[in-house]
């Protein structure tokens, strides 16, 4: 399952999932972002960089294990988040004495 959407993704978005990874190359990171950013096809975007696609396609896999654990995460806190008595007691007005 694809969790970044080409074309749909923020520079910050891309730039903090790239944090996360061990990608280092300026050049494989120019191409995943800008691919992520603005839906120039993968075969494009390495090529404006000058890589080979298959090392454009080596950190979009990594980029979407990422990506997927981000998700997963996500989908913890939001269910402990909908569990919690705070969300499930409707607020009372404060008594003024």
């Amino acid at each position: 399952m694809n969790h970044l959407l080409p074309g749909f993704e923020s520079q910050e978005r891309v730039a903090l999932l790239l944090s996360l990874t061990r990608i280092s190359s300026p050049e494989v990171i120019a191409a995943l972002t800008l691919h992520y950013t603005s839906a120039l096809p993968a075969e494009r975007a390495a090529a404006r960089h000058g890589i080979e696609l298959s090392n454009f396609m080596r950190g979009q896999k990594k980029l979407e294990q990422i990506a997927a654990t981000v998700e997963a995460i996500k989908a913890i806190d939001w269910a402990k988040l909908q569990s919690s008595p705070l969300l499930t007691t409707p607020l009372q007005p404060k008594q003024v004495a």
